[in-house]
């Protein structure tokens, strides 16, 4: 599957050990040594990285793994990847084809839209029900002030009819490869693992469909 031009990694990796988010920021620090030190920041947004191990089985999957990382020729491809997180929440169902979809309030105007696009992108699904995910890009967010809901404008419109109480709202983070060298263990014949270290690229990310 690919979005805006890129692969997206449709993967729900094996959640084996701990997993880290860590956030790397770039700032300017002024210490007069003698009064309050005062920090400038040099980057709009964190850069964000995350190791997780994938898991494949059977010979096709072990085949799709391979040539996944193979495509991205180290840390030269980037690719999206969901987060698989609870990151948003429709406060009423998005009919097909609707463009507007009415949030619980998370202060995604004011804080997550922004002027990069690390945050601009979504992968909807539902729960228990077949069918993968849709990839839509919010366009722009209302906030009426009432503290309980937002809007947001999202395109392509809606792919389906997604009910409230059962549809998966997670980001679409824009990465790569942390290493241009990623090691896969054959722990036997049929089954492979690979430990996977991604940096999010939120600078990169387009704010724009086209």
């Amino acid at each position: 599957m690919t979005y805006l031009g890129y692969d997206v990694l449709e993967l729900d990796f094996n959640r084996k050990g701990p997993v880290e988010d860590r956030l790397d920021r770039d700032f300017a620090l002024l210490d007069p040594e003698t009064g309050k030190r005062l920090a400038d920041e040099i980057t709009v947004a964190p850069a964000g990285t995350r190791t997780f191990v994938w898991t494949a089985f059977g010979r096709a999957e072990i085949a799709t793994m391979r040539t996944f990382l193979e495509a991205r020729k180290g840390r030269a491809v980037p690719f999206w990847l969901p987060t698989y997180q609870f990151d948003l929440a429709l406060a009423e169902d998005l009919l097909t084809s609707a463009t507007i979809a009415t949030i619980e309030w998370v202060r995604y105007t004011q804080q997550m839209l922004g002027t990069t696009g690390a945050r601009r992108h979504i992968a909807l699904w539902t729960e228990g029900i077949p069918g993968g995910m849709s990839y839509h890009l919010i366009e722009d967010a209302d906030d009426p002030g009432n503290g309980t809901t937002e809007s947001l404008t999202i395109t392509p419109g809606a792919t389906t009819d997604y009910d409230a109480d059962a549809t998966v709202i997670s980001f679409l983070k824009f990465c790569r490869l942390e290493s241009d060298q990623v090691r896969i263990s054959y722990p036997d014949t049929d089954h492979a693992e690979a430990e996977i270290q991604i940096r999010e690229l939120p600078l990169e990310a387009p704010t724009t469909a086209s």
